[in-house]
């Protein structure tokens, strides 16, 4: 049986997964409009006549989709490390909680789980885009940008997965209590 972690991840991952081809789809097709290039749509994907054209397009709607990736990584790190349920102010938890804005805090398992998903796609996306540039598929710029993203929204998940354990271990504390009993009397 699966666990209720490995069925939250897949049931989590589908969504980004389902942006991200989307992304890939329609800017294809966007771009090979825009820049003029003649394509053919069939069950093997877009057709090209050329292999610079492809190379073009190719680059440009990775790239295109590397910036959803971007984009939707700062918003999940900027909701990691202002609006984590462990170290958010109580000022700013007030200022949300009057706005109705109270799901933007996060507690570190919703975090957690969708950082593993989208970091998952990042490194997904640079082998991708890794391989295609060793091919001459796409530029190289492509596969540097990604991998760029990659790194650095990793090293931004750990600094806040650090000032979690951090936090944990400094709030005094004992961690080991699991219940606390009030007696009404």
């Amino acid at each position: 049986m699966f666990s209720k972690l490995l069925i939250k991840l897949i049931d989590q991952a589908i969504i980004p997964a389902v942006v991200l081809v989307s992304t890939r789809i329609i800017s294809m097709a966007l771009l090979a409009m825009y820049y003029e290039v003649p394509f053919e749509l069939t069950r093997k994907g877009f057709i090209f006549e050329g292999k610079e054209q492809y190379t073009q397009i190719n680059s440009y709607s990775l790239l295109i989709m590397t910036a959803v990736l971007a984009t939707s990584l700062a918003f999940f790190l900027l909701k990691a490390h202002v609006f984590h349920d462990t170290h958010i102010t109580p000022k700013l938890t007030a200022t949300l909680f009057s706005l109705r804005m109270q799901g933007m805090v996060q507690s570190s398992m919703d975090l957690y789980t969708k950082g593993a998903i989208w970091i998952s796609y990042a490194y997904l996306m640079t082998i991708l885009t890794g391989a295609l540039s060793l091919y001459s598929f796409i530029y190289a710029f492509v596969f540097y940008i990604t991998l760029a993203v990659a790194v650095l929204a990793s090293i931004l998940l750990v600094t806040d997965i650090e000032n979690e354990i951090k936090t944990s271990k400094d709030d005094g504390l004992d961690h080991n209590v699991t219940f606390l009993e009030v007696n009404t009397v």
